[in-house]
This record gives structure tokens, sequence and C-alpha cells, in this order.
């Protein structure tokens, strides 16, 4: 949980994981909900049970900052959210290592079924972005601010628009 943490500060300070980043992180509110998320994930895993205070701190981070990261979700190292507010993710979304993401997106379900998302390595989600159903998000991918992705997408492309244009980069 720790080396997580610590690489998800290094994303946020460009490479610097130091006391400057730090402060700068417990300020922003992007890196609040990401460390609530890890310390829920981590008690999550080991099967510590944490409610009622799970829910309590998780519903705070909605309310003050509008993120809701479940602690059931598994995000690699490196997590990054750019701006806050609108950001929804569904209990069974992967998201791998090194990845950032903007304001007001959303990796969902379709309409209350099935999976959501596994998103890889290196992906970097635009603002307002939706990424709908139980599909697979290669490394290495762009995906544009308010595109809706319903499809795979390959390892280095880009996706634009509504519905989503996939383009080799």
């Amino acid at each position: 949980m720790l080396e997580n943490i610590k690489e998800d500060l290094r994303a946020l300070g460009g490479g610097s994981a130091g006391l400057r980043t730090l402060v700068r992180g417990l300020l922003s509110q992007g890196f609040q909900a990401v460390l609530v998320y890890r310390l829920f994930n981590f008690l999550h895993r080991k099967r510590i049970p944490a409610q009622p205070f799970r829910f309590f701190f998780e519903r705070f981070i909605e309310i003050t900052t509008g993120i809701s990261i479940p602690a059931a979700c598994t995000i690699g190292k490196g997590f990054r959210i750019h701006h806050f507010g609108g950001i929804i993710l569904h209990p069974s979304v992967v998201i791998g290592k090194n990845c950032t993401m903007y304001h007001h997106v959303t990796v969902g379900d379709i309409g209350g079924t099935g999976g959501a998302a596994k998103i890889g390595d290196n992906v970097m989600i635009g603002a307002g972005a939706k990424i709908i159903g139980e599909i697979t998000i290669g490394d290495n991918c762009r995906i544009g601010a308010n595109a809706v992705v319903n499809r795979d997408l390959p390892d280095n492309s880009v996706a634009v628009g509504n519905p989503c244009i996939i383009r080799e980069y």
C-alpha cells in the first residue's frame, strides 16, 4: 500500500515524491480520493472489516470531491486524477499502472448488467470520457475528451468522438 501511495505521489509531482509533493497531494482533492481508496482497498484485500468507517469515509470523499472509487476496484500504482470532480468508477474496474484521469470520467457497466472495463498501463483518459461495458483498453492508449468508448481499444491507439473512432498513433 505504501509503495503504491509513493508512486501515486511521484505521478502527481512529475517524478518527485518529496515533502513538497506530499503537501501538494494532501491539498489535492484527487489525491485525497486516491489515498482513501488505497487505505480501504488494502483493508478489503486483507479481509479486515472496516464498516461503517469505510462507508463514512467513501461518502465523505464523494461529497467533498465528487469522486467515487469503491474499495473493490483494482488500480495500479502511479494513478493520477488530474482534476477533481465527477469521476465515477464501477467496483469491478481494473486500471493498470501510471494512468491519468481527468474530471467527469465514468467507467461503468451497461445499465446495471455485466462488469466494467479493464484498462491497461500508461493510459490517459480525457475530461468527460465515458468507458462503458466489459471491454479492454490496451496499454499506452489515449482517450479524448468526451469520447464514448464501448468497444476494445488495441495498444497504442487513440479514441475520439461519440461513438468513438479508433486511430493508431
